[in-house]
């Protein structure tokens, strides 16, 4: 079946697709039960039914709205752990009144302004893939409508001399490329939300892909765009560069749909390379490996992909998935024979291009980690990587029918401070438990970096408790350790997740209180009432556990 016109089930109550699956590996679980326990208490995936709230009145819109029970539960929340809980437990207290599919600009205009009228509170909806609470219904809220943009999708013109796609909000990944492929060009944006997450998405959070090292982050591949706004339209023609004022696209970019919504994205598109090939390596720990992959990013080289697991994680690749695979006994082997210990990290590097290039490419970059003592271990661990990058978010459903419950965060930070901010995080939510005699598992690895420092990325894991609110409270126990300790090391609230309703509370912290009176004030300028995604970014109110 062509990505562009995939129609497979989206699963309710999980991630992705039905019929999918990533289950976990003996060696994962045995790992999981000798770190934080044995499971107890799985967690149902179904069936699921909608709770029986009826869809108050809405204005005339234009549109013919969708009050089936069931869309509306699927617009309710987005894809973070505490969301799946809630609609696998029968636990979500809020729906959207109604769904609304525009096809134009027009439409959203026609849409904003009659809810602007009647005090009807509109949340604009992609793939629904956020993980910071970013779409999500509040309860107690007035009239909500969910603004799903996936009828207006596809690539709607293609300037191939200067590399230019202008691209509807809807577009999925899949289809993007599938679309773009036929003219001979990519995006070169892989988010591992890929599958499901949107353009428009993409430019509301200020997402960044798998392969940004080579290609950039979505806001580098922003030329121009279009917002629909109850009050106005702001239209910003694509440019190669500007000193025309304070660039607002920039402004337009993580506004989580505060400011309007984006109904028309031009994007800097390039020509598809032959292929990516992805080589591993391991180092011999942690610190040995930041400087490597600092030394790989000043380097020039075309590398596209720079990826670094601590310890931990690497013994999780490895238990995931990779042990199968020939990487597992060359581990083995270079750590006997090597003298790697027990602390070695694994480092994936991948360049994408003509198949000479990236051998050269590849090349040097082993020449470079060699220097810091790694150990290379071929393209074997890459191809695997590349075969599962987009199924791992899968692995989450499967742990949750044991009883195991995981998310994830990220942040970014200097080169100097990497190694201190990740051991303080580390350390932090590790023990964010105790007091309920309850450990937490924590694995963490590098996987954007920039000349001036790098993301961290973190995953944790824990137990489901019998009670599901139990669970929610451990999980945002978690969370709010982990916002207090990214506050703490002075580290961003979000790299590439976007801020959403749950890191809400710490942004003034990061961007001061004159930071955020300016983003409130764009924001009113454009949504006088305030009916757009309320309860994102500027909403200082903790929801962690709503």
């Amino acid at each position: 079946m062509s990505p562009a016109h995939d129609h497979r089930r989206r699963r309710l109550g999980g991630w992705g697709f039905e019929g999918e699956a990533f289950p976990p590996s003996p060696q994962l679980l045995a790992w999981l039960e000798d770190r934080i326990g044995p499971a107890r208490h799985p967690v149902s995936s179904g069936p699921i039914a909608a709770p029986g709230l009826e869809g108050r009145a809405l204005p005339e819109t234009g549109l013919e709205p969708s009050a089936d029970p069931l869309d509306r539960l699927a617009h309710a929340r987005g894809q973070g752990l505490v969301d799946v809980l809630r609609l696998r437990t029968g636990r979500v207290t809020a729906l959207p009144d109604a769904v609304l599919r525009p096809t134009a600009a027009d439409d959203v205009a026609a849409v904003l302004g009659a809810c602007a009228s009647a005090g009807v509170r509109v949340i604009p909806w992609g793939g629904g893939t956020s993980v910071t609470g970013g779409v999500n219904v509040v309860a107690g809220d007035g009239p909500v409508v969910s603004l799903d943009l996936e009828r207006m999708a596809g690539v709607l013109d293609l300037d191939e001399v200067s590399g230019l796609a202008t691209v509807g909000p809807g577009t999925a990944g899949p289809r993007l490329e599938a679309e773009l492929a036929t003219r001979g060009f990519t995006l070169g944006h892989f988010p591992q939300s890929w599958e499901l997450a949107t353009v428009g998405g993409w430019v509301a959070t200020r997402s960044s892909g798998q392969e940004s090292l080579g290609y950039g982050r979505i806001e580098d591949m922003v030329a121009g765009l279009e917002l629909v706004a109850p009050r106005d339209r702001l239209w910003l023609p694509a440019q190669p560069a500007s000193a025309a004022g304070p660039d607002l696209r920039q402004l337009v970019m993580g506004s989580e749909g505060r400011l309007g919504v984006i109904t028309e994205v031009t994007l800097r598109v390039r020509r598809r390379p032959d292929e990516l090939g992805v080589d591993a390596a391991l180092l011999p720990d942690l610190d040995r490996g930041l400087e490597a992959a600092r030394q790989l990013t000043l380097s020039g080289l075309p590398l596209s992909v720079l990826r670094l697991s601590d310890t931990a994680e690497t013994q999780v690749a490895m238990a995931v998935g990779l042990a199968s695979s020939r990487f597992a006994g060359l581990a083995r082997r270079w750590l006997r024979l090597r003298g790697i210990g027990p602390d070695a990290c694994l480092l994936l590097m991948g360049s994408a291009g003509h198949p000479d290039d990236v051998a050269q490419a590849l090349a040097a970059a082993r020449s470079i980690v060699r220097s810091h003592g790694a150990v290379t271990l071929g393209r074997g661990p890459g191809e695997h990587w590349k075969r599962d990058r987009f199924r791992h978010p899968y692995l989450r459903e499967s742990l949750l029918d044991l009883g195991y419950a995981t998310d994830t965060f990220e942040t970014a930070t200097t080169w100097r401070r990497a190694a201190e901010v990740r051991r303080r995080i580390v350390t932090a939510i590790s023990s964010a438990l105790e007091a309920i005699d309850e450990r937490v598992a924590v694995l963490c690895h590098v996987s954007h970096p920039y000349r001036d420092g790098t993301s961290l990325y973190f995953t944790f894991f824990l137990r489901c408790a019998d009670d599901p609110d139990a669970t929610v409270e451990r999980w945002a126990r978690v969370k709010r350790t982990a916002n207090h300790a990214l506050v703490e090391c002075g580290a961003t609230l979000s790299h590439h997740h976007g801020i959403g309703q749950w890191h809400a509370p710490g942004y003034p912290l990061e961007v001061g209180a004159v930071g955020r009176d300016l983003v409130a004030a764009a924001a009113h300028r454009m949504d006088p009432d305030g009916i757009l995604n309320p309860h994102v970014l500027l909403d200082p109110t903790d929801r962690l556990e709503a």
